[in-house]
């Protein structure tokens, strides 16, 4: 049974065109995997930009006839920025009546945002298949951004004769991005198909279409497998592995799911995985997944070393970050400091940066059979939050601050989280262009959590609009600036008819020229002052 696999329909946009007229095999499939990486806000040639293109047209394409096909539809790189791993199945397969709503529905409120996780997309996508045949179709305007080969990856879907085939259509590439796309169309055994504009967009996957209705996809005959790991005292293991038949792996296989795979005999080879990506001295067993009924193999395996990340200063334990595993300069595997994970046996750097005060490095053996902790010593570090307050009124300055020592700003202090910080005198920052000060000898402690409400000096300045006849207009937008002698006033946009929190100083008041026409008002603010500053139309 030869495979052929959808490599991603590479359109920002999309699927109008596929709307698949012939009649389907039960549960066959169309999934849709949509690219919201942050380059879709580029514009093609005709100055459209994709993500707009790309949503409206594929809002219409599963508008279209897939009587008899379930759809789902995956998006990538929509919640976080820099994640290789933001890839979300957020419309499960359904009948069009019930599918083609939510598509459209999380389409209207789609923002691209983030990286293009081409292939932990298919591999998602695989995995939600399950025992379906079907299409994939992946939208995307870019190529992989996640350091992993696509190419590679649809080569060995179609090696292993799974059921799907892919289709890729490049929209509004650049030559580099046209060469990767076609690669993937070859490992696929389709043909690529570009795309500028919305017209030849249409016109290839008319093709596509085309193609689809002449050949449906494969399907395969599969059958429940189930693998259950245990260690030598009979403790249950995780174990995962692959089945294999004439030296070519078909099929992936886990311990904690049921897996699909065809009836037959097979050499199974299955370990305990490590974080290194390895199974862990794999054990081999010939093996049989009858056709009816299900099949449950179980296997002895060896237990890997494993190990967990110790936080601590010189005072108490501390939350940790990320560990990064290295050997010879490169990354061997990476785990959160709340987990415990097994790897291979090795000497390894570790590595770990929870804050800016502590860039931690530690070199450890693991042998076979230890559980071990790396302990990583922190310089000691305290939690900061600060309100800085307007004397008269406790207006809040409601920005971030900055903590300063000897000249140099050493941190910032989140409006709402504050900072984590080492203890010590600082000076602290409101770096306002409208009101800055600076209070001067900080003393943060050595306690675990401190709060400081800090008073600044400040007079309070409250401006109207009048029409030209004297009368009060309607409270609109105002523009604040700073004047200071050697700097550019920088011009900081408000609101007229509150009152607002200023410190010490000269400034300049200009009114919003859609209400009428206004002259500059200049006016100085002391400590302790409560003014009104009018804005009249001149007429």
């Amino acid at each position: 049974m030869k495979t052929s696999i959808i490599p991603l329909a590479v359109l920002a946009f999309c699927c109008a065109c596929l709307a698949p007229e012939s009649a389907a095999q039960d549960n066959d499939a169309v999934y849709l995997i949509f690219d919201a990486s942050g380059s879709m806000w580029g514009e093609l040639p005709d100055k459209s930009r994709k993500v707009t293109v790309a949503k409206q047209v594929l809002q219409d394409f599963v508008a279209g006839d897939f009587a008899g096909y379930d759809l789902a539809l995956r998006v990538y790189g929509h919640r976080r920025e820099g994640d290789c791993r933001d890839s979300q199945l957020v419309v499960p397969f359904g009948p069009p009546e019930q599918a083609v709503g939510q598509v459209q529905a999380f389409m209207q409120g789609l923002n691209p945002l983030g990286k293009t996780p081409i292939s932990y997309s298919l591999r998602q996508a695989l995995e939600d298949f399950g025992a379906r045949g079907g299409e994939i179709i992946l939208i995307s305007d870019g190529i992989e951004t996640c350091d992993e080969d696509p190419c590679a990856l649809v080569r060995a879907w179609r090696e292993k004769d799974i059921p799907i085939r892919m289709h890729v259509v490049g929209l509004g590439l650049d030559e580099q991005a046209k060469t990767a796309m076609q690669c993937i169309a070859e490992a696929a055994g389709t043909e690529y198909r570009d795309a500028a504009d919305a017209a030849t967009l249409a016109e290839g996957l008319q093709k596509i279409q085309e193609e689809t209705k002449a050949a449906p996809p494969p399907r395969a005959v599969t059958t429940g497998f189930f693998l259950k790991g245990q260690d030598a005292e009979g403790r249950a293991m995780r174990v995962a592995g692959t089945l294999s038949r004439d030296g070519k792996e078909l099929f992936e296989v886990v311990s904690h799911r049921r897996n699909q795979v065809e009836s037959g005999a097979y050499t199974l080879t299955a370990g305990v995985p490590t974080a290194n990506g390895t199974l862990y001295q794999p054990v081999t067993k010939q093996v049989e997944a009858r056709p009816e009924g299900e099949t449950t193999v179980e296997v002895e395996v060896a237990v890997p070393p494993s190990v967990y990340a110790v936080f601590k200063d010189p005072k108490a334990p501390q939350r940790g970050s990320l560990v990064s595993a290295f050997q010879q300069g490169k990354e061997a595997f990476k785990f959160r400091w709340i987990d415990t994970v097994f790897v291979e046996p090795g000497t390894y750097e570790f590595r770990a940066r929870p804050n800016a005060d502590n860039d931690l490095s530690v070199t450890a053996a693991v042998a076979p059979g230890e559980h071990k902790a790396i302990v990583f010593e922190m310089a000691r570090t305290v939690v900061v939050t600060v309100k800085m307050l307007a004397s008269g009124s406790g207006q809040w300055f409601r920005q971030n601050y900055e903590l300063w020592q000897d000249g140099e700003k050493k941190y910032g202090v989140h409006l709402n989280n504050g900072a984590r910080a080492r203890p010590g005198t600082y000076d602290l920052h409101l770096p306002s262009e409208l009101t800055p000060y600076v209070h001067a000898g900080l003393v943060v402690t050595d306690e675990d959590k401190q709060h400081y409400d800090i008073t600044v000096p400040a007079g309070h300045v409250t401006v109207h609009y009048l029409k030209a006849d004297g009368t009060r207009d309607k409270e609109d937008r105002i523009w604040f600036a700073r004047l200071e002698e050697g700097k550019r006033p920088r011009e900081v946009i408000n609101g007229s008819g509150k009152q607002i929190a200023l410190t010490p100083g000269r400034y300049r008041l200009k009114g919003w020229s859609h209400k009428g026409t206004y002259d500059l008002v200049e006016f100085d603010v002391q400590e302790g002052d409560d003014k009104v500053v009018v804005l009249r139309d001149k007429g």
